[in-house]
């Protein structure tokens, strides 16, 4: 039943996902075949406007109009060319002047024949009147031939705007020269603009007609009008003796769109019809090809998952499943299931092996950890001193070691060392380290001689290359006098009982176990009483904060300095600033501490010694 519901909802899935492509590429098909198809109407409509304009042009051409001369003697006839006159009015006046003048020619010849010489001088002003108004009809009639072919064009071409312009100089406007006018249009005010009406046509709002009007060339395609109303088109008049006039064409934006649309909509349809039958198609193929058998293998993986058989591959291997890419996935999964087999039995061996090895770290843990002396709360020698020490791992066990011990009854050693690795080899190479320099010291040997011998067996069968750096340091608690060595380590720090803090950083030599036949120096000093000696390796100045730097030394010479005066207080307050300083950042390495305080007499603390001085 599961099964089931989780077949329904893939193939839910994949419906939902080719409706959601189907909607994209439809979505996509329109824009382009919109864009295409309106592309080419505006181009048509372009080129169909730019022959009627150059017609008009070309008639305008043809009956020879001086746009320099013409246009300025048409704005004064005023009397004649009115935008209430129409066509068909202005023919009527004009005949009717042409018959009242033929008639006045008529009959001043009949009186010059008679030899009336009173008749013909009353008729002659009126003759010469009449044939004045003769001319000037005659220029008129230029002017309404072309608005009659303008009108007749528009009207034939159904188009909305066909309009002879001037450019003004100041290319802000223009003056218009005809207008056709067709249906219900009129040349009143308000509507079809006349012969002098002024036009706003700024050169932002209509670049091309500024454009062609500057190349004397036709636009070669359509502009929008600024009130997205019309595309219009602009073709100069070609003629010779017009250069200045412009014939503007426009049609309504609207009639356009609905032309594009009635175009677009058939081919959209089809579009549609073939996606919705592809992806019917596909669907039906992803069912029985893909879906199905996942489905099969899903139940057969399901089955080993419940029942962590091997044998389950093989009943995977045993079907037939097609020969694509859900064939090789049957095929890796069946492959799978027995590497994960193999892999479920090899890692159970590794474990318990794992398990085996960390029972041995956590007992070689705590060896380690007894292999150091014990100085919780801190030692009191008989001596005269008190010593703290802690050592805090980076990894189960480590490879820093501390030491100290009375060598006879009045001078006590103290050892810091730091091994190159971290784990088991440290651990162990430290472990011979210390018993090393603890038997020197224990001969008798000064601190820089030991660490010369120290230095000599460390090297020998040393396949491992490993070494260590080492502090050793022996003191006299008698008259404070401490003899030291230096391998190679971190210099200690000496807190005066004034709360100075010094540096010792003498080098005596190189670490341990790196070269053989290497001396040290040998360096003393005197501990005052309550003077602390503060010995670390470099786990306490190396440790690293979050972004990966550092401590440093002149963190912990503030910290020691501001330290309490006890060797359990300086510890404790390195080891938080330590902490602190790391927040969260793992620590990288072994944090090793000494702390040694001379002090003026012994202490009657609780604090027993073995024979060699080393243990509670």
């Amino acid at each position: 039943m599961t099964d089931d519901i989780r077949s329904g909802k893939l193939v839910r899935k994949l419906m939902i996902a080719f409706v959601l492509f189907a909607l994209v590429a439809i979505t996509l098909s329109a824009a382009f075949i919109y864009t295409s198809v309106r592309s080419t109407y505006l181009g048509t409509q372009a080129n169909r406007l730019a022959q009627l304009a150059d017609y008009a042009g070309a008639s305008a051409s043809s009956n020879g109009y001086d746009a320099g001369n013409d246009l300025p003697v048409w704005l004064e006839m005023d009397d004649i060319i009115d935008r209430d006159i129409s066509y068909e009015e202005f023919v009527a006046s004009q005949q009717q002047a042409i018959d009242d003048y033929n008639a006045l020619v008529i009959q001043y010849n009949e009186a010059e024949a008679a030899g009336d010489t009173a008749t013909t001088a009353a008729l002659l002003p009126q003759m010469e009147e009449a044939g004045a108004l003769t001319e000037r009809m005659g220029i008129a009639s230029y002017y309404y031939a072309l608005l009659n072919m303008m009108s007749r064009l528009k009207a034939a071409y159904e188009i909305s705007d066909f309009v002879m312009i001037a450019p003004e100089d100041d290319r802000e406007t223009v003056v218009c020269v005809a207008a056709g006018i067709a249906g219900e249009e009129s040349s009143g005010e308000g509507d079809v603009p006349f012969l002098g009406d002024t036009l706003e046509r700024s050169e932002a709002d209509y670049p091309a007609l500024w454009r062609a009007y500057d190349e004397q060339k036709a636009a070669n395609e359509l502009e929008l009008s600024p009130d997205g109303s019309r595309y219009l088109v602009y073709v100069p008049v070609s003629s010779v003796l017009v250069d200045t006039w412009l014939v503007v064409v426009s049609i309504p934006s609207a009639a356009l769109d609905s032309a594009v649309m009635a175009q677009m909509v058939p081919t959209l349809s089809v579009t549609v019809a073939v996606y919705i039958v592809c992806l019917a198609a596909l669907l039906v193929l992803f069912r029985s090809q893909l879906v199905r058998p996942l489905i099969a293998l899903s139940g057969l993986v399901s089955g080993y998952a419940h029942t962590h058989e091997a044998s389950c591959a093989d009943e995977i291997r045993s079907h037939a499943w097609p020969r694509d890419e859900v064939g090789i996935l049957a095929d890796r999964t069946a492959a799978m299931i027995d590497e994960t087999d193999a892999h479920t039995q090899r890692l159970a061996a590794l474990t318990a092996e794992r398990e085996r090895v960390r029972s041995e770290l956590a007992v070689a843990t705590r060896i380690q950890a007894s292999a150091l002396p014990e100085v919780t709360p801190a030692f009191t020698g008989e001596g005269g001193f008190v010593l703290s020490a802690s050592m805090e791992p980076a990894k189960e066990v480590g490879g820093d070691f501390y030491d100290f011990f009375m060598v006879d009854g009045s001078h006590v050693a103290v050892v810091v060392a730091d091994v190159s690795d971290k784990g088991v080899p440290a651990a162990l190479f430290m472990m011979r380290a210390k018993a090393i320099i603890k038997q020197l010291l224990m001969e008798g040997l000064a601190p820089a001689e030991a660490m010369a011998r120290a230095n000599d067996d460390l090297c020998h069968d040393n396949e491992q290359g490993m070494f260590v750096t080492a502090w050793i340091g022996v003191l006299d608690t008698q008259d404070g006098t401490l003899s030291y060595a230096c391998g190679g380590h971190n210099p200690p720090l000496v807190r005066a009982h004034d709360g100075a803090v010094t540096w010792l950083r003498d080098r005596s030599g190189l670490m341990l176990g790196s070269f053989e036949g290497v001396g040290y120096r040998a360096f003393s000093r005197t501990l005052e009483l309550d003077d602390m000696l503060v010995l670390y390796t470099d786990g306490v100045t190396e440790a690293m904060d979050e972004s990966g730097t550092c401590m440093g030394e002149p963190a912990l010479e503030q910290i020691v300095a501001q330290a309490a005066d006890s060797p359990d207080d300086l510890m404790a307050s390195v080891l938080a600033g330590v902490h602190a300083y790391a927040g969260s950042a793992p620590q990288a390495d072994d944090i090793t501490m000494l702390c040694l305080q001379r002090t003026s007499a012994p202490q009657d603390a609780a604090n027993d010694t073995d024979e060699d001085g080393s243990d509670r």
